[in-house]
């Protein structure tokens, strides 16, 4: 602004809005234009803080300092403009509270505030401002509950304040606004009820507080809005059945109820809102709520209706043909329901301009002729389960705008026919997944330009993967039987690759390497040979790589460790060789590393413990390491698998062990860790371990899993007492070593151990008798070992055989069929965390049978306590069931 304009005392109007006045800020001797009313710099660039001379206009009936880049404070001198009429100062990075004495400009009428930083609570005097028929503070970080001072506002048109963090209830005070016509709370923290009050402000046309916490049902005294046209509601608690009310609300034009847990039958709904002489009503959203009952009939009077999503709710019967005669219909979602019957011809007769259809999810059967066609075109078709099979659906081949197709799990047992792949389809997203498909894809898909997403997995394709353009794409291919090498330009612009379980042969192109959005590669179960390529790069957004069981050799690249993002790897089941590189320690955010099953040799390098703290799973079974296994292994706080087994590892069991923070808490199925979250939409993290003397495969499961197997090495010494600290631990084992002395006495401490196998060591003393506290124990091995004296008793120690003893000559008791003399062997009471205190037992028999009826009564009663009180316990105890059935059908 240049210096002369102000001396122009007596100017009374100033308005430079949308000049280039980028980088200055305003000036302070603004404030010597006393005489000015009207102050207009919106959109000028403007920096830099709010003078405090402003305040000095005490003529200013209008100030707008919209979309510029000010910052700071709102001037605690701005209550001395009592002339302001118009405040305008949204689009900035004001911060602070809005002014406490605010209230003291009466004359304002409109107050802008939106898109800021503000913070703070509304101030109660904002109720002084009773001129006021704009109140705009939405999108800042304004806390607190709405005051009850805004009752005061009864001259108010428009309130809102969305995109905040106001909590509490709305006031019954909101009621006195008669004359609201626009009210928006949404994207808030707001709880409670909807207050009956509402139903006193006739005057409003916008109701919308979605995306918030609001609770109980929906008042009856809606039904007063009468010139109600948009109501959104969706995102709460709201609970309770639509009140018959507000079916008579003839100028609604939109309803969003969706996210909530809304109950009732649908159909008399539709019967309120067909009552109208005149309906307006264009979208209604209805979907993700508990809305039962046969699906409505009643459509002749909603003939205006362009959407419909009844998505996710619980409704059954059959489809009407009377749908087909919403001749306006545009979107129409009723997928995930109870649907049953069949569509047919008549139901799709008049919707001619329907462009996106998903009828997913339900037991619905399309039955029309072999040369009918679709009469309209769709950009979206989602019919995922709806018995199209065994033929490719023909009705499509008149779609040329189509860029969203699922019509998976359909029982669709035909090859593509030649037609679809001359559509040329633009922005594909394809999904022809679970069926039963076949034949060969064609050379080229180059035609369809731009493909996001192609999902062709778990079907029975053949031949060479084809060249394609590719935009941020979804490639699945999984599970099929496709042959030849990778395509060296596939990787290019694809987000997500999946190729595993098929017959593809030859190397891994270089190209993953310079795919800088590639994030998921997985590559598993083929025929893949050859090295990795080793030329990853800093700008890689690489998070899994998954090439398990395939034929690839040599070393694993060093370049790993310049992908930042890397969470999971998976390079088990092939003929790598060579050490760990160091260059993983880089890698701080991974969280699986499954190298099992390989020729790796070398020490493991202590750094992996330091470094890599948020591990969960460090699988390296079956390699050919050596050396001692380092105690720095201990300090990864999240590590809940650890299978070092069938290796070369000697020396100590580091005492450290028993400080594996996630082997020491029992893993919540309730609470999801990162690794269950791990996924990225079609991957599934998984594992196998060996344990319970079978081979368990571990997927969504995968993070209640803890488990520790160093089996088949030379380890030898003690076991560490302070093993008996992981009471989270559920799998153990160390057969196969060289460990001696006696089982650790306090072994009963570890509570949820679900499978101990302890067998072919040296072994001796007794059995600790705290092992018949270990309840959830179903895999126990004892065996080869030189353990001596009577075999402790207990209700779950009864289940097991003799061959959980057998090579141990000096033992007796049942199982086996060796009995001790004088049966008074020496027993030992059962540990307890506080302490250990042994007693000699001279009349051991006696007391077996004294003791066995209580103690069947407190070990069933507080066992089968523990299951119907804990919810996670209950699960975790069907899926050992569902595994155990699992196991005999295997046999």
């Amino acid at each position: 602004m240049h210096p002369s304009l102000f001396h122009l005392k007596h100017l009374e109007y100033l308005d430079i809005s949308g000049n280039n006045l980028s980088g200055h800020q305003i000036p302070g001797s603004i404030g010597s234009l006393t005489q000015l009313n009207y102050l207009d710099l919106s959109s000028c660039g403007l920096k830099g803080e709010i003078p405090y001379q402003l305040g000095n206009l005490s003529h200013l009936r209008h100030l707008s300092l919209t979309d510029n880049h000010i910052f700071g404070k709102i001037p605690a001198s701005f209550v001395h403009l009592r002339n302001l009429q118009f405040l305008y100062l949204g689009f900035n990075s004001i911060s602070g509270e809005i002014p406490k004495n605010i209230g003291n400009l009466r004359n304002i009428q409109s107050l802008f505030l939106l898109n800021n930083h503000l913070k703070g609570v509304i101030p109660k005097s904002i109720g002084n401002l009773s001129k006021m028929s704009v109140l705009d503070l939405s999108d800042n970080r304004i806390v607190g509950g709405l005051p009850e001072t805004i009752g005061n506002l009864t001259e108010l048109q428009k309130l809102d304040l969305w995109g905040n963090q106001i909590n509490g209830k709305i006031p019954e005070a909101i009621g006195n606004l008669t004359a609201l016509q626009i009210l928006y709370l949404s994207d808030n923290q707001i709880n409670g009820k909807i207050p009956e009050a509402i139903g006193n402000l006739t005057a409003l046309q916008n109701l919308v507080l979605s995306d918030n916490q609001i609770n109980g049902k929906i008042p009856e005294t809606i039904g007063n809005l009468i010139q109600l046209e948009y109501l959104d509601i969706s995102l709460n608690n709201i609970s309770g059945s639509i009140p018959d009310t507000l079916g008579s609300l003839c100028n609604l034009s939109e309803i969003y109820l969706f996210n909530n847990s809304v109950t009732g039958r649908v159909v008399e709904f539709f019967e309120q809102l067909s009552r109208c002489k005149t309906n307006e009503l264009l979208s209604l959203y209805l979907d993700n709520n508990q809305l039962s009952g046969p699906f409505p009939s009643h459509f002749e009077r909603l003939q205006r209706l362009t959407e419909l999503n009844l998505r996710s709710n619980q409704l059954s019967g059959s489809l009407p043909a009377s749908l087909g005669k919403l001749s306006a219909l545009e979107i129409l979602i009723l997928s995930s329901n109870y649907l049953v019957g069949d569509i047919t011809e008549a139901h799709f007769a008049n919707l001619t301009n329907l462009y996106s259809m998903d009828i997913s999810d339900n037991n619905l059967s399309v039955k029309v002729s072999q040369d009918w066609l679709l009469p309209f075109q769709a950009e979206a078709i989602i019919m995922r389960s709806c018995n199209l099979g065994p033929r490719f659906p023909p009705w499509l081949r008149n779609q040329t705008i189509l860029n969203n197709l699922d019509i998976s799990n359909n029982g669709i047992s035909d090859a593509f026919p030649d037609w679809f792949w001359s559509l040329c389809l633009w922005n594909m997203n394809l999904n022809v997944s679970h069926n039963d498909m076949r034949g060969m894809l064609p050379s080229s898909l180059e035609c369809f330009e731009n493909v996001s997403t192609l999902d062709l997995s778990y079907n029975k394709f053949e031949g060479i993967i084809p060249r394609m353009q590719l935009s941020n794409a979804y490639l699945v291919f999984s599970h099929n039987f496709f042959s030849g090498p990778i395509p060296s330009s596939l990787a290019d612009n694809a987000i997500y690759m999946s190729l595993s379980n098929n017959r593809l042969n030859g190397s891994i192109p270089s190209s993953i390497c310079t795919a800088d959005d590639l994030r998921v590669i997985h590559l598993a179960n083929n025929g893949l040979s050859g090295t990795l390529p080793d030329c990853f790069r800093y700008k890689s957004s690489l998070v899994i790589i998954d090439v398990s069981n395939n034929m690839l050799s040599n070393n694993i690249p060093r370049t790993l460790g310049l992908l930042k993002g890397l969470r999971s790897l998976h390079f088990n089941n092939n003929n790598l060789s060579g050490r760990i590189p160091t260059t993983l320690k880089h890698c701080l955010e991974l969280e699986v590393i499954d190298f099992s099953w390989n020729e790796l040799s070398g020490e493991i390098l202590s750094w992996i413990g330091p470094e890599l703290s948020s591990l969960r799973v460090l699988s390296l079974t079956s390699n050919k390491f050596t050396g001692g296994i380092p105690s720095e292994l201990s300090l990864i706080p999240s590590l809940q698998v650890l299978d070092l087994s069938h290796n070369l590892f000697s020396g100590l069991l580091p005492p450290s062990f028993g400080n594996f923070t996630a082997m020491m808490t029992n893993q919540n199925y309730e609470i999801p860790s990162p690794l269950q979250m791990l996924g990225y939409l079609y991957y599934t993290e998984n594992l196998i371990i060996i344990a319970k003397d079978s081979s368990l495969t571990f997927t969504t499961l995968l993070s209640l899993v803890t488990s520790i197997d160093l089996s088949n090495n030379n380890l030898s010494g003690m076991i560490p007492e302070e093993l008996t600290n992981l009471d989270g631990l559920r799998f153990l084992n160390l057969s196969s070593n060289y460990f001696s002395g006696q089982i650790p006495e306090k072994i009963g401490l570890m509570s949820q151990l679900e499978s101990l196998d302890l067998s072919k060591n040296n072994l001796s003393g007794r059995i600790p008798s705290s092992i018949s506290a270990l309840n959830f124990l179903a895999v126990l091995n004892l065996s080869y070992n030189n353990l001596v004296g009577k075999i402790p008793m207990g209700p779950q120690l009864q289940t097991f055989t003799n061959l959980s003893y057998m090579g141990n000559p000096k033992l007796c008791g049942e199982p086996l069929e060796i009995t001790c003399l004088g049966d008074n062997q020496t027993n030992n009471d059962r540990v307890t965390k506080e302490e250990y205190v042994p007693k000699d037992d001279e009349y051991g028999g006696i007391w077996y049978f004294i003791g066995f009826a209580p103690g069947f009564v407190f070990g069933f009663w507080g066992f089968m306590g523990a299951i119907m009180i804990k919810k996670s316990i209950r699960i975790k105890y069907i899926l050992l069931i569902d595994i155990i059935i699992g196991w005999f059908m295997q046999m």
